[in-house]
C-alpha cells in the first residue's frame, strides 16, 4: 500500500465517522422548518414537517419567546447538519472514486 493510498483509506474513514456523527445529531433535533404567521396585530410561530403524505403544522408559541427563539436555532442547527452531511457525502464520493485507481 502506498502512502497516498493510506492516507486516502484514513481520510475516507474519518468522512464517515463524521458523516455518522452529523447523522445522529440530526435525529435529536425536531423535524421541519419554522415560519412565522401574523394574526391580527400578532405574529405566533409554527413548525411544518411532512408526515407520510400529509403537512403538520405545529403551534411553537408567540414570536420572541423562549420556544420560539429555541425551536429557529434548532431549525438553524438542522440545516447546517444537513448541507454537512451533504458535503461529506460529496467528498465521500470522491475519496471513494480515488481509491478504485489502487484496485479497491
Amino acid at each position: 500500500m502506498s502512502i497516498l493510498e493510506g492516507v486516502l483509506r484514513e481520510e475516507l474513514e474519518r468522512t464517515q465517522k463524521n458523516i455518522a456523527s452529523y447523522e445522529s445529531a440530526l435525529l435529536s433535533l425536531p423535524r421541519g422548518y419554522v415560519f412565522e404567521q401574523k394574526i391580527g396585530d400578532k405574529s405566533y410561530c409554527y413548525r411544518k414537517y411532512r408526515d407520510g403524505n400529509s403537512i403538520v403544522s405545529v403551534y411553537v408559541g408567540p414570536s420572541g419567546s423562549e420556544e420560539a427563539k429555541q425551536a429557529l436555532l434548532d431549525y438553524k442547527e438542522r440545516k447546517r447538519l444537513t448541507e454537512n452531511i451533504r458535503n461529506l457525502r460529496k467528498e465521500e464520493e470522491r475519496l471513494i472514486k480515488s481509491l478504485r485507481h489502487y484496485g479497491d
